[in-house]
């Protein structure tokens, strides 16, 4: 069902992706890329949610957390970049309703993926949390498109304030 997941995203950024500005909004892309990896590093004893095979067709590929993880950055991150920063509305209150739409459509595929198994939620993540977050991260995304340097100080009290919530013990670091 992953699979699935990313061919749709896949399918859906070569449809509406704006492919031909992408190189403007590569840096967002990145960024992220990055915030994920991040977080994969520091909380790699400590996961908030996990990704495992839940059919046939993953389990015969070996998709395990890693490799889910990375699929996912490399194509629904890409798709999700071309679509949501590259169609990205000139209006505040159409870019509330297109951040609201985004959050919706990740908290449909993440719903679902909890749903059939894909992803386990773990140390008092939830689907609530899920939501929070994304809205969080689209709206970090159009700033970071926007102001780079501000979405990167402004990321640093958003990992404080997880930690703190989620009590991350700092055992878990290497």
């Amino acid at each position: 069902m992953i699979l699935l997941f990313l061919l749709v995203y896949a399918l859906a950024g070569w449809k509406f992706g704006n492919w031909k500005e992408f190189h403007s909004f590569y840096p967002t892309l990145l960024f992220f890329i990055i915030g994920d990896l991040l977080s994969q590093f520091l909380l790699f004893d400590y996961s908030m949610w996990e990704f495992q095979p839940a059919d046939p067709l993953a389990h015969y590929l070996k998709l395990n957390h890693t490799f889910i993880a990375l699929l996912k950055m490399i194509i629904q991150y890409t798709a999700t970049v071309a679509i949501f920063i590259g169609r990205l509305p000139d209006t505040f209150t159409k870019t509330v309703l297109w951040v609201l739409f985004w959050t919706f459509i990740f908290g449909i595929t993440e719903g679902l993926s909890h749903y059939a198994g894909i992803m386990t939620y773990h140390n008092g993540w939830h689907f609530g949390w899920d939501i929070a977050f994304n809205l969080m991260m689209f709206t970090m995304l159009i700033i970071h498109h926007k102001r780079p340097l501000l979405a990167w100080a402004a990321s640093l009290p958003v990992i404080i304030g997880l930690w703190i919530i989620f009590d991350v013990p700092y055992s878990v670091l290497k």
